[in-house]
Order: C-alpha cells, then structure tokens, then sequence
C-alpha cells in the first residue's frame, strides 16, 4: 500500500533583524547550520566554534551597516529555525578570507542559508526569508537581481531556487575545502 503524505502546513514564524546583542542566537543557528549540512557552507564548523563572543558580537554588527542584511525566522517561543543573508560587493565577491573581489558593478549576494529540517517543504519559512532578502535589494540597495553560491549536490536548495525564478549564470567557484566539488552560481531577479 502507498503511503499518503499529508503536505506540512504554513508554520507560524516570525521574521527578526539580529544585531551585536543577538551574538548567542547568531552563534547558535551558524553552528546547527554547519552541522546539517556541512557542504553549505565556507566556514568549517570547528572554525566556527572557535570564534569568540567578540567575533560572533561582530557578525551581528555588521547587520546594521547599509550593505549587509540577515534575517532570521523565530518561533512563538523565539527558537530560530531559519536564516538567510545577503551582502553587496562591487563584483564577484571572493569568499576567500583577505582576497578582495575582482570588482565590478554592485551586485547582491545571498548567503548563509539554512532553515532547520523540521521546517522544510512547504511550511513557507524559506519562501519568507527570502521574500525579505529580495525586499531589502529592491527597497534598501536598488538592485534588480540576487545571485548565490549553491554546492552542486544540494539539489533540494537548487530546486528550491529554481522554484524562485533562478538560473545558472554558467560560473561556479571551486569549494575552498574540498577543491574537487564546487558551488554553481544562479541569480534570479529581485523582484517576485
């Protein structure tokens, strides 16, 4: 007999800005990010696990600069269960710690996405993370489209992208880990 799935329903979350003060939250969802899914992401987690509040209080900073954003989905009861990010560069952003971009035109670049497991598929956390992120480009940067990074195996986040109107641009950058596997860049308009 096949088994019947039911879909998940809309969960109740809450969209919410993290700044310095936020340091413990910031460190928390970066380090079940990284553990979930290690491919995701640039930073190792024992690298992360070895900044200090100082550093993590830095991350959270950086939020109120003009050019950078991060939203975080949060529970009634305040768990965050989802995060996405995004920076402006003049370019192509390096992801290599002191390499500086190539340079070029200002572009948005969406980062450090994760949403934890038990809030995947249809429940609309990731949908709505990212309808924040595309507002922040057209309202805050004036910028018409969002590009990103995605390690190639992670089919259910390029399907999730596609889903959203994005494509492959043709370029990818190499894994700074793992320099056999690589990130395929997709862009996808900023406007729904």
């Amino acid at each position: 007999m096949a088994e019947i799935r039911t879909p998940a329903a809309p969960r109740e979350v809450g969209l919410y800005c993290p700044v310095a003060d936020d340091w413990a939250g910031l460190r928390d969802i970066r380090l079940r990010s990284i553990a979930n899914f290690p491919l995701g992401f640039f930073e190792s987690f024992a690298a992360a696990l070895a900044l200090t509040e100082t550093d993590w209080r830095a991350r959270g900073a950086r939020n109120t600069e003009p050019t950078s954003f991060q939203v975080v989905a949060r529970t009634p009861g305040e768990q965050w269960v989802g995060t996405m990010a995004a920076f402006v560069s003049s370019g192509a952003p390096s992801y290599q710690p002191g390499e500086l971009p190539v340079g070029g035109p200002a572009r948005a670049n969406l980062v450090g996405v994760w949403v934890d497991p038990t809030y995947r598929g249809r429940t609309g956390v990731a949908a709505q993370l990212l309808r924040a992120v595309r507002t922040w480009v057209i309202d805050e940067q004036h910028l018409d489209l969002v590009y990103l990074h995605v390690h190639e195996s992670n089919h259910r986040a390029i399907r999730f992208y596609e889903k959203n109107g994005a494509r492959p641009t043709g370029e990818y950058i190499a894994d700074p880990r793992r320099s056999s596997e690589r990130h395929v860049e997709m862009v996808m308009a900023a406007a729904c």
